[in-house]
């Protein structure tokens, strides 16, 4: 069966959805390398913020993006809510929310016992 073609505002959202999760990933990625490297600084400070934005954000949506409820409204053909909007094959968007804050939470412990245990 085909995909059914998208409109572009839906290719844009998906797209723009797409660069968010790169670069909270990224953001993620760097709070565990900074942890694991004993690094400081102000990109340590950045990512740290936009990842607790990003879980506010999802958070206090009931544990939806609002960009996926965007998406549907949009005309998402498929209907989920697991993270429909990204440009990612769906048994991996919907391991997303359990992995990156799982590697978020590690990531934000160890740094935090870095900087109390000196």
């Amino acid at each position: 069966m085909t995909p059914k073609p998208i409109s572009p505002a839906l290719f844009w959202l998906k797209l723009f959805h797409t660069i968010v999760f790169l670069v909270v990933s990224a953001a993620i990625l760097y709070i565990l390398y900074s942890g694991i490297t004993n690094q400081g600084g102000p990109l340590l400070v950045i990512s740290v913020a936009v990842v607790l934005v990003e879980t506010a954000v999802y958070v206090l949506n009931g544990t939806r993006c609002p960009l996926t409820h965007l998406a549907k409204r949009m005309g998402d053909h498929t209907g989920n809510d697991w993270i429909a909007d990204i440009f990612l094959p769906e048994s991996f968007a919907r391991r997303i929310p359990q992995v990156c804050g799982a590697l978020a939470v590690v990531g934000i412990v160890i740094v935090v016992l870095r900087i109390v245990l000196g």
